[in-house]
């Protein structure tokens, strides 16, 4: 079944500050962990029953080589992409204040 693929407003902001921060850090790292944000993104889409869920049902996949998850939400008909998350954060706290404010 195909599913409409919709992300949050604040999305893209998340992957940017994120990929920022890299680069500031290793120019050129911002980049890969675009690359690797667009496959992980791609990976979600074909096959989102494989990824994990928090204790509050909300859906994540770990992104390889940095220490960041991509949150979404999966219904029959839509997949929506909440945001990017540091591991370091409580994902059920962020994605409450996220889906509030939406």
């Amino acid at each position: 079944m195909d599913r409409t693929l919709r992300y949050h407003p604040l999305f893209d902001g998340d992957v940017c500050e994120a990929a920022d921060w890299y680069d500031r850090r290793s120019p050129g790292w911002g980049n890969v962990f675009l690359d690797v944000v667009r496959k992980c993104v791609a990976e979600i889409v074909r096959t989102p029953e494989f990824c994990g869920r928090s204790s509050s049902g909300c859906r994540y996949r770990r992104i390889p080589r940095f220490p960041y998850v991509i949150l979404f939400d999966v219904t029959d008909e839509e997949l929506l992409m909440i945001g990017v998350l540091h591991t370091a954060r409580s994902i059920e706290k962020w994605r409450y204040h996220r889906l509030r404010n939406d």
